[in-house]
């Protein structure tokens, strides 16, 4: 039998094991939505990572790499890892001080609105269900590669394995779950990532090969491969900052995202996993991005989303290989479980409003939503090929444009009333998926200054002014902003984790300057 097979089996049975007992364990909505609001600092590092390092970022970003723009990806990296800070002090930990179930319900107690509660919990349905999709589809794909069945068939297999448990399990099994795949591919990851970098040479070799590639011109300078996607290195630059400022706020207040954050123990817990989480995802992707780099070096003919799929297969020991790809594998599993879940609890809790009452009918009306909507994403992934890259930005950037402005100013803002976050949230979401519709439909690449992001952050800030000067904020909103804002838990000792950061940066800005810079300046 392929040994991969093995593998996604063994992988398939400890989900179903895991989710089994967490499923067993809930007794009432606080455990299916919050994991009783009692998960440590290292299940929601585990979460917060592995729900970010889904199939996209490992099919889809190296795939980008691969194809020759290497460093405006990894400025997408490090500018999303910071997200993680600026989004736990500035909005995460308020989140956490909220009592609410979602980010949705947590905008409708702040600005006193059902209305924008309902609004949150449809974006979150349409953004999620999108980013979910991207999941499947790097699923399947991964699933297929390695062991040689259909990719329909995968489909359907992933459909099975990632619903049944998320259904049963809610936010306990996810979060245990995340956790544990996290680990196993961090450490295949450590184990196995040297191996590549030995097949193309030696690290300094690899890169200064690439600085002088002709396969791929430009594949590792600061531009990219200018044939690639923009003429001019300076658009491809634009455009990677653009996307680095979308998901350093999507990953500041993304449902899947800040949501783990209504998980943790204490608002300390909120703190030190936010500065873990920066430092993981920031290392990990760039370790990843080079490898896919490296690869190019190595076998220039293969289908960009293959490329580490590829690597662990050929380059590395057959048992390392198979770990790191099955923990890619579940860790796709376990981020299709997280927006599923999310898009249960929005269904039941934000445009339901299910609240009190008979418990069993409340859980039961969620399992029902997440069955509906992961019947959706199973039909839309069957007969769609994979857009995977693509697909994850368009649910990134809704959520961008339409919650950035909310949700920051339902902290910092003196003047944001209830109509404003309305109005606020409604454009951004209309602006950014009219303009990405418009160029799909028309089969137009738009210049950068029109990204839907842009058109959609930009009707945001507009519509919150607009109605919040027309629509002034109220006291019982001015009250429930000042109640949010007082400090609640103590969080001595974080400092120490700040100076950790800090250090961390220097060392990481130490390794790009003597292992990509240095290198890559002597070989031109």
């Amino acid at each position: 039998m392929n040994i991969y097979l093995i593998g996604v089996m063994i992988s398939m049975a400890i989900y179903i094991a895991v989710g089994t007992l967490a499923g067993r364990k809930v007794k009432n909505v606080d455990d299916y939505y919050v994991a009783g609001r009692r998960a440590p600092t290292i299940l929601i590092v585990g979460s917060l990572v592995a729900s970010f390092l889904s199939t996209g970022a490992f099919l889809g970003d190296t795939g980008e790499v691969y194809s020759g723009f290497f460093m405006p990806i990894v400025i997408v990296g490090v500018m999303q890892g910071t997200g993680y800070l600026f989004g736990a002090t500035l909005f995460g930990r308020y989140v956490r001080r909220s009592g609410a179930f979602t980010l949705s319900e947590y905008f409708g107690k702040r600005f006193k609105s059902k209305k924008l509660q309902k609004l949150a919990g449809f974006t979150t349905i349409v953004a999620v269900t999108a980013y979910m999709l991207s999941a499947i589809q790097g699923i399947s794909t991964l699933m297929s590669s390695i062991t040689g069945l259909s990719y329909s068939f995968c489909v359907i297999i992933a459909w099975v394995s990632f619903a049944v448990f998320t259904v049963w399990s809610g936010s306990s099994g996810v979060l245990i779950t995340d956790t544990i795949m996290f680990l196993v591919f961090l450490t295949a990851a450590i184990i196995g990532i040297p191996f590549i970098v030995k097949a193309a040479g030696g690290w300094i070799p690899a890169i200064q090969n690439l600085a002088l590639s002709t396969t791929k011109p430009g594949i590792i300078s600061a531009g990219g491969n200018l044939e690639y996607l923009y003429p001019t290195g300076a658009e491809n630059i634009t455009w990677a900052v653009t996307y680095g400022i979308v998901w350093a706020l999507v990953v500041m207040n993304s449902p899947w995202q800040t949501s783990r954050y209504l998980m943790a123990k204490d608002e300390k817990t909120v703190l030190k996993s936010a500065v873990w989480s920066s430092a993981l995802v920031i290392m990990i992707t760039t370790l990843l991005y080079f490898s896919a780099a490296f690869v190019q070096s190595i076998n220039p003919d293969l289908v960009a989303s293959q490329s580490i799929i590829w690597a662990a297969m050929n380059l590395m020991p057959k048992l390392v290989g198979v770990v790191l790809l099955t923990g890619i594998l579940a860790a796709g599993i376990s981020s299709a479980s997280t927006f599923l879940s999310l898009i249960g609890f929005s269904i039941t809790n934000d445009l339901m409003n299910l609240k009190g009452g008979e418990v069993d009918k409340q859980l039961r009306i969620s399992r029902v939503g997440m069955i509906g909507a992961s019947v959706l994403v199973l039909i839309l992934a069957y007969f769609n090929p994979p857009q995977i890259f693509w697909i994850m930005y368009f649910g990134g950037t809704v959520i961008a444009s339409s919650w950035a402005v909310v949700a920051l100013g339902s902290v910092w803002s003196k003047k944001l009333s209830s109509m404003g976050a309305f109005l606020g949230m409604l454009l951004g979401f209309v602006g950014c998926v009219g303009v990405k519709s418009y160029s799909v439909m028309m089969s137009v690449t738009l210049p950068i200054w029109a990204d839907s992001f842009f058109i959609g952050i930009l009707l945001s800030i507009i519509g919150a002014a607009v109605g919040s000067i027309v629509w002034p904020k109220s006291d019982a909103e001015q009250k429930e902003q000042n109640q949010l804002k007082t400090e609640v838990e103590s969080v001595d000792g974080i400092h120490k984790y700040g100076i950790a950061y800090l250090g961390f940066a220097v060392a990481f800005t130490l390794f790009m300057l003597c292992m990509y810079v240095f290198p890559y300046v002597e070989a031109l």
